[in-house]
């Protein structure tokens, strides 16, 4: 059993999906969906009804809803750069519970080592041009939407009413868990995975994994076939047995 966690709409029938966004809410009341097209936008709704596999709406602020030893393995994705730092040991402390003795706990995370090394790679490349400037304003940009993202991704960039409407129907980012409280490198992850109590801390590519028939899921991959969320960083360890 493969437990899903802060889904979104990338859920698998392979997996128990757990998520409490709106698009939890929306897959178990699908009558609403028409009416909340027009609010969060076709392409959006257009994921909620490609959504498969169980999905339960439950708010991971308040424990992980499985009993001890229940998973042989947990994923999430883009979920612990959302959890305040002093929270997060006790949110896998959660995950080590929940998971059987050599289980396999994979997450999926911003990769604050690649923001910093593209940056480093863009002032190299300055060439006093307008378009070095603007691939390194890109290069910003890229940065300071992972570290210090106050809104979903892609809304603050978007002009009109849409933006203010969505805050008015679905309520403050930060309360939902939106933003970004915290970065994550492969250095800075195995310390806390370490104090939880997990071991075999390993770093893996998106298409590898210790998690028998991980590629069966489709939660890494596109809908062309390649990676979901490019430039991540992935990292697998285990519950000891």
């Amino acid at each position: 059993m493969i437990v899903n966690l802060g889904c979104g709409t990338k859920t698998s029938e392979r997996c128990i999906n757990v998520d409490f966004s709106m698009y939890a809410l929306l897959r178990r009341n699908s009558w609403l969906l028409p009416l909340a097209t027009p609010v969060i936008g076709r392409e959006r709704a257009d994921r909620v009804r490609a959504m498969r596999g169980p999905v339960i709406r439950h708010n991971l602020a308040r424990g992980i809803p499985f009993a001890d030893r229940y998973a042989d393995a947990v994923y999430h994705s883009h979920v612990m750069e959302h959890i305040p730092r002093q929270a997060v040991v006790s949110f896998q402390r959660e995950v080590l519970r929940v998971l059987k003795p050599g289980g396999v706990q994979r997450i999926c995370l911003p990769d604050l080592e690649h923001l910093v090394r593209d940056y480093e790679r863009s002032l190299a490349a300055d060439d006093l041009t307008d378009t070095a400037a603007q691939r390194h304003d890109a290069s910003v940009a890229a940065m300071f939407e992972q570290c210090v993202r106050q809104e979903p991704a892609g809304v603050g960039r978007k002009p009109g009413f849409g933006p203010r409407l969505q805050k008015l129907v679905l309520g403050d980012a930060r309360a939902r868990g939106e933003i970004h409280r915290w970065m994550w490198d492969r250095v800075n992850i195995r310390t806390v995975l370490r104090e939880a109590g997990f071991t075999e801390i390993t770093v893996r590519s998106w298409n590898d994994s210790a998690i028998e028939s991980w590629a069966a899921t489709g939660l890494e991959v596109d809908g062309s076939g390649g990676e979901y969320k490019p430039n991540s960083l992935y990292i697998e360890c285990r519950r000891p047995v």
